[in-house]
């Protein structure tokens, strides 16, 4: 068997970016809006300026997953977003939603490997005035996070004391052939940045388990197969004693985190533990003010770790 070869974050990135495009997400924007606060919180005390833009629509990945359309009308959109990053502002492309950096480098590739596809594209979005070239490279902001790990290691005014947290990397990017970073099968990044942050990462055995989010948890048989299979992964994870889980996808927080109160409906856990994104984690751990991490948006309280950490209610306010 040949083992995939470990992409480093210096060849995936190269230096550090002094500016970048911040693709938003629409489950993180509405669901979890802390996630995409903590980014561009993060990213500042990085000293890595953020440019958001108006304009930008949807991925609209989702609608495609579930063949709510052909793939033609998401190819132009990814075109027109991506366009938009190149001519306004001439910056890569940078993601906080698997989903969003699955659907954004999938749909590139075809736009970029395939000239009757994207001239058809850009023959659409030109009544915007936008022509996709290729040009915008796209990362995940965790790619970033890894690269500045000795920077971020230094900036800890919190450290996490220990606490014991689980990663859940997400299979819409751990899935992805273009240039993952890391390796796909074993990854440890996630764990290494905890580390820098002072917590103890755990390697429960169903850490790569899928979350079961995608068409499974919204559409089809969610009570019968996605929540045993949560059940599951929430099992591996409270018999090595998991304080936290973290992720890199709001599409990943809607599933472990809201429906942990239906799972103990059916019977299962009850697991009671807090999901959030790692960039609210490294947040925490740098010093940005919790009321900007958007904590109240979780269906299972995070109250409990952050008075473990040392934090008061002064804190929340």
């Amino acid at each position: 068997m040949n083992k995939q070869r470990v992409i480093t974050p210096r060849e995936r990135i190269g230096e550090p970016p002094e500016k970048l495009f911040l693709f938003r997400s629409c489950t993180g924007s509405m669901e979890y809006p802390g996630t995409e606060n903590a980014v561009k919180e993060v990213l500042k005390l990085l000293g890595v300026e953020v440019v958001m833009d108006p304009d930008q629509t949807c991925c609209s990945g989702y609608i495609l997953t579930c063949s709510g359309y052909t793939p033609e009308p998401s190819l132009a959109i990814t075109a027109r977003n991506l366009a938009m990053v190149e001519q306004k502002y001439n910056l890569d492309t940078y993601v906080f939603c698997n989903g969003c950096f699955g659907y954004n480098t999938e749909l590139a590739h075809i736009l970029n490997n395939n000239p009757d596809y994207k001239d058809k594209a850009n023959q659409l979005i030109a009544q915007w005035g936008y022509n996709y070239r290729g040009k915008t490279r796209i990362f995940h902001v965790q790619e970033l996070y890894y690269l500045l790990i000795d920077k971020i290691r230094e900036m800890v005014v919190h450290p996490l004391h220990g606490l014991r947290v689980a990663s859940h990397y997400g299979c819409h990017y751990l899935g992805q052939q273009y240039g993952v970073l890391d390796d796909g099968d074993l990854p440890t990044f996630h764990e290494e940045i905890i580390t820098a942050l002072g917590g103890t990462p755990v390697f429960y055995k169903e850490r790569r388990m899928c979350c079961g989010y995608a068409v499974g948890r919204g559409f089809t048989h969610k009570e019968s197969v996605v929540q045993p299979h949560l059940a599951r992964k929430f099992d591996s994870a409270k018999e090595e004693g998991v304080e936290l889980i973290t992720t890199v996808c709001p599409g990943c927080n809607v599933a472990l985190d809201r429906e942990q109160p239906n799972l103990a409906e059916r019977g299962f856990g009850p697991y009671a533990i807090p999901v959030i994104d790692l960039g609210q984690l490294i947040g925490l751990a740098l010093g940005v003010p919790i009321w900007k991490l958007g904590f109240n948006a979780n269906t299972v309280p995070v109250n409990g770790v952050l008075n473990q950490l040392g934090f008061g209610k002064g804190d929340l306010a």
